[in-house]
């Protein structure tokens, strides 16, 4: 059932006191938004896996009958949360949705949060999550990197940092409020909004506590700042009400500039605020905005629906956890592949 949008948000405006005090310990910043991006109510047949690839913690998400049985696209979703709060389990109901919509599975990482790991302990361990993506059964090409929020900029990160180390590319990127300029927020000019818990104050804080003494203007950590030429299609997702939609703003602004630049499917929702798609399942504007990103993802998605060079994983059965992902082995060495 739907709970009315001033109830959502007036519970929002709650958890600001917390979020933004100094003398809240970061565990307890840490465990109120895990409980704000964790109330997503997931959809039936919603299966839960883990594994650990390249060292990385990762809960796998996937729903029955919402996509080819085999070699169906993938998703790496990437949690926000300023790159010092959130975490991939919170995000499992939400990425249950996305999964619905887009037909996809999806990763979701446990990415090392700062200040115990600042950049680049967060990128460089996902590029190594990227590259191993074939050992898996997953062909880069079909793979999506989304996020929302610091997990959108980061999305947006690894794509500049594959393609300059001339890996596969993967099929699209999807982002979601997302935060691609920490330069701002070092300055402290990012502008004042309306938004009911994120604030540009916040985002200082964060920024100072995951960039320590790297330059804010470099392309790893402020995207925005990039080259985006031959980046694949993407999907973006910004509210009206929320102080990082000036950098999606910016960023299309670019992005049309450029001659030759990516396709991007953009979509603005004027009266909401920061990554609102998290009340999915609470909320109704969430429902339909899910959807309307999930099919949008779809859109700019080829998967072909059996991989050449790998044997495909072993899909979790279970109606909740199943088998844990395994690595394959070449299909020469393998014999008749396994679904």
């Amino acid at each position: 059932m739907s709970v009315p949008k001033p109830l959502v948000r007036t519970r929002l405006m709650m958890a600001r006191p917390v979020m933004h005090s100094t003398r809240v310990s970061l565990g307890a910043k840490r465990t109120m938004a895990d409980s704000i991006s964790g109330g997503a109510r997931a959809p039936e047949g919603t299966i839960y896996d883990f594994d650990v690839i390249a060292g990385l913690p990762v809960q796998y998400v996937t729903v029955e009958g919402s996509g080819p049985a085999t070699g169906r696209a993938t998703m790496i979703y990437l949690h926000g949360g300023g790159l010092v709060v959130g975490s991939a389990k919170a995000y499992r109901p939400f990425a249950a949705n996305i999964a619905l919509h887009s037909g996809m599975d999806l990763i979701v990482p446990e990415y090392p949060l700062a200040p115990e790991n600042p950049y680049p302990v967060a990128l460089d361990s996902l590029i190594a999550l990227y590259r191993a993506l074939p050992s898996y059964g997953i062909d880069p090409r079909t793979v999506v990197l989304a996020g929302d929020d610091a997990g959108a900029g980061l999305a947006l990160s690894m794509a500049l940092e594959i393609r300059d180390l001339g890996l596969p590319m993967p099929a699209a990127i999807g982002m979601i409020s997302p935060w691609l300029d920490k330069s701002v927020d070092l300055d402290r000019s990012r502008p004042a909004s309306s938004d009911p818990w994120f604030t540009p104050a916040l985002a200082t804080r964060w920024a100072r506590t995951f960039l320590g003494g790297t330059d804010p203007m470099d392309p790893m950590v402020s995207p925005l700042h990039g080259d985006f030429d031959q980046l694949p299609p993407m999907v973006v997702h910004y509210s009206g009400q929320d102080p990082l939609r000036t950098d999606a703003e910016a960023f299309l602004q670019k992005v049309t500039a450029m001659a030759e630049g990516p396709r991007v499917i953009a979509r603005e929702y004027p009266d909401m605020w920061q990554s609102f798609h998290l009340q999915v399942g609470r909320l109704e504007d969430a429902d339909v905005a899910v959807e309307e990103f999930g099919s949008a993802m779809a859109s700019l998605v080829q998967a072909p629906r059996r991989h050449a060079d790998v044997v495909p994983i072993n899909r979790p059965v279970a109606a909740q956890g199943g088998r844990r992902l395994r690595l394959v082995k070449p299909v020469a060495a393998a014999g008749t592949p396994s679904v």
